[in-house]
Formats: C-alpha cells, structure tokens, sequence
C-alpha cells in the first residue's frame, strides 16, 4: 500500500516537474490577450486564448497533447509568432515594436535553429533578387554589377555553410526535416540566375513524403511561392490559367510520394483557388485529380467544395441527366424528358448573377443565328422572387424554354444537378445524355461543333 502511494506520488511529481512550458514574453503586451493556433495543412485550428501578466509573459501549459509541430501565437492587432513544438521547454521574449528584429530564444534548441534559419533565407531571397534585378538592368559586367555579385558571394556562402553544417549535424528531428526541405534550390552563382532555373530546381529538396511536414508551414508557404512564379499578369486570362495548371501538374505529381500528403495539398489548393475566386482552376483540381485518383478527403470539405466534387463524380460526360419538372413563366408545368430536341443546353442562372448577365446575353445571339449548330435552351432560374425573374426574362427577350419554382438554391433541381455556381451549362443529346459542361460560351460552340447536325 504504501509502496502504490509512493509510486503515484512520484509519478504526480514527475508530472509537475517534467511539464513542458511554453514561456513568450512580449514587451508592450502586458494584460493583454492572445490566441494560440496550430499551423499547417493538418489539423489548423484554434487550441486555446491565452492571457499574459503584468510583465507580457504568455504562459501556456501543454495539460493536453500538442502535436510536434509548428504553432502560432496571435496578438489582439492581428500580427502573430511562430515557434516550434517538439516537447522540450521554450521560453522566448521579444518586444512587440520589432518582433523578429529582438526575439530572443532563451530556451529551446529548436526555435534557436529555426529563427536563425529563418534570419538568412530572408536576406538570401533579398540579395537574390536585387542580384537579379541588377543583372537584367545592367547584363554587362560593371562597378555596379561586380559589387552586386560580391555581395551575394558572402551571403550565399554564409548561407550555405549554416545549411551543410545542419546537415551534418542534425538528428531527425522536425526542425532538421523542415530546414532540409525549406531551404532554398542549390544555384551556380557563377551564371545569370534565371526565373526558369528557380522554377526547375524549386522542389528539389522537399520531401513530400514526410507527413509530419504538415503540421508546419512548409508546404503553404512554398507552394504559395512557387504559384508566384505562375500568375504572370501581364498574360491573357486564359493563359494565366494555362500557367497555373501546369504548376499544380508538377505539385500534385510530385505530392503523390505520400496519398495523405497528397490528399491534405489537394484539398489545399482547391481552398486556395476557391478562395480567390478562380472557379476554372478548382475544377480543373477536381476533374484531373480528385476524380481521377479517386481522391476520398479523411475529414469533411465544406459544402461548397463537397458539391463541386459529387457533380463531377456523378454527373458525368455519357450519363442521363436527372428530369427536372418546373412551371414556366405562365404556370404550365415543363417536363425535360419530353422536350424533343437533338441538341439541348440546360441552363441555370439567376437574375441577379454578375456572370449570368455577361454569359446570357451573348448566349441569347447564338441561340438566335445558330445554322448548323442550333441547339434548344432549357433556362432554370434560382430566383426566389417572381417580379424579378419576370422583368429579367422580358427585358432580354429569352425566347428560349425558361422555368422556376422559385425556391432559389432549395428548389430539388439545384439538389439534383448538384448545382454550386451560377451560369452552369449541361450540354444534352437527344436521349438526355451529358455530351459536355461547357464552362463558357467558347467551349459550348466548340462542344455544339463536335455534335451531328440536326
């Protein structure tokens, strides 16, 4: 009995003696909140809010298990730290002014290492791109340019040296497995630096198929750079679309090495694209990756996404699409299915959809001048009010079949053509079966083309 007390007692001890604290004092944050989340493309979420003393000092207490990984403290302004996790104390203090320019790792091995790689892959990407800015403006070697190239010399060798003393040195700890893979693509300074080289030799070093790399950064921030070299705005949209594909080709492909690794970047970037609105690309995510690997995400996308994926997984080129029976403008009910017409494109859209009124329009003059390719147009509208839609169709002048229940984004047809973005198009055949799903009115002349004559 008295050797169990003691035993529990020690462990109790151990417990409190052993705990791994995690100490940021931050000059200027006194009385102050903040909220700590983890970083990464697994498992990003808020952990805790966090007040600090009278002396900054945020306090936080690993009482649950904490991932090793990369977390971030954010700050009532919204600017924020990282640090990294791998079990061992961490006491760091900084001022709130200059948060990089004073931070001071007291404790930690780890975050020693990770700000001072951080430190030099801020004045390497600095130097380089000044280098290269100088190059370009001044290709003939001069005071200007030699003194540029000097410069970098010392850098990159600085550089360099702390990277292959790392290598030599480090265990397989996550700062080690994340400064390898960070760090920036080996280049023979002796030749003109170039975009394309940059592009070429990006990946060379990450290791994609080390699955404890998302629980930090790397993957966001490196990805988020390598896209940079893509969205060249100087080229048409088209093109632009073009460039980012083929750079989701090479992540995709290379992210691959590892299925959850590849599951948690596709997800990211069909987020990261839906985000900034560029719908074209998601699809293209979805169409050429999700679908075709058969892609099944662990925890659940949010609907949006969810519906874009089950369309392309359902509704597929060759299958019949679902009837849809609505009452037109007059109140008669329309069947689909007995709509006699060998080419059909099913619209749906809504009167007050920016991209309807651009797509509508032009789509309303094919619909009237087509030759050989005419073609009947089935127009489900999302409104939800009656005058609306009305006044819409009238003032256009579709003369094409228009039909609404008014239920807007609740009416079953949305359900049943799993229906995310407005103007979508499903081109039919006469056995109501997809023939394509044109994107624009581009693609739907071309898809009109591919089909026989009436």
């Amino acid at each position: 009995m008295k050797n169990s007390l003691k035993i529990a007692l020690f462990l109790i001890l151990s417990g409190t003696l052993f705990a791994q604290n995690i100490s940021i004092t931050v000059n200027g944050l006194e009385n102050s909140m903040a909220s700590l989340y983890s970083v990464g493309l697994e498992k990003s979420e808020l952990i805790e809010s966090i007040n600090s003393d009278n002396s900054g000092q945020f306090q936080i207490s690993v009482n649950k298990k904490l991932n090793i990984g990369f977390y971030r403290l954010v700050f009532y302004n919204k600017t924020w730290l990282n640090f990294v996790y791998d079990e061992k104390e961490i006491v760091i203090k900084t001022n709130m002014q200059k948060l990089l320019d004073e931070l001071v790792v007291v404790k930690s091995d780890a975050n020693k290492k990770y700000y001072k790689f951080l430190n030099l892959t801020s004045i390497y990407k600095k130097e380089i791109t000044s280098l290269q800015k100088i190059l370009e403006e001044s290709p003939n070697s001069d005071e200007k340019t030699t003194e540029a190239i000097i410069t970098f010399a010392d850098i990159y060798e600085e550089y360099w040296l702390f990277i292959n003393d790392f290598s030599q040195t480090e265990n397989n700890s996550l700062i080690s497995r994340y400064i390898k893979s960070a760090q920036e693509p080996y280049l023979d300074i002796s030749a003109k630096v170039k975009t394309e080289d940059l592009k070429e030799h990006f990946w060379d070093s990450i290791d994609f198929n080390d699955s404890g790399l998302l629980y930090t950064d790397l993957f966001i921030n490196k990805i988020a750079e390598y896209l940079g070299y893509f969205g060249n705005s100087n080229l048409k949209k088209d093109l632009i679309q073009q460039e980012y594909e083929n750079a989701i080709d090479i992540i995709l492909e290379k992210a691959k090495a590892n299925n959850f690794v590849y599951q948690r970047i596709t997800e990211y970037l069909i987020f990261s694209f839906n985000k900034i609105d560029l719908s074209n690309i998601v699809d293209y995510i979805v169409d050429n990756f999700v679908i075709a690997d058969d892609l099944c995400f662990d925890f659940q996308t949010n609907n949006f996404i969810q519906i874009r994926i089950d369309q392309s997984k359902i509704l597929k080129k060759g299958i019949k699409v679902p009837n849809i029976i609505l009452p037109n403008s007059t109140g008669d009910l329309v069947e689909l299915y007995n709509i006699n017409a060998e080419k059909l494109l099913i619209l749906f859209y809504s009167s007050n959809c920016p991209h309807c009124h651009e797509l509508l329009p032009e789509l309303l003059q094919l619909y009237k001048n087509g030759t050989n390719n005419e073609f009947e147009v089935l127009a489900v509208s999302l409104d939800t009010y009656y005058p609306d839609w009305q006044n819409y169709i009238e003032s256009n002048k579709f003369s094409w079949i228009n039909l609404s229940d008014l239920k807007g984004w609740k009416s079953k047809v949305s359900y049943d053509y799993y229906i995310y973005a407005t103007p979508t198009m499903f081109l039919v055949d006469k056995y109501f079966k997809i023939v394509d799903k044109p994107k624009n009115l581009e693609e739907l002349k071309t898809a009109l083309s591919l089909m026989h004559p009436l």
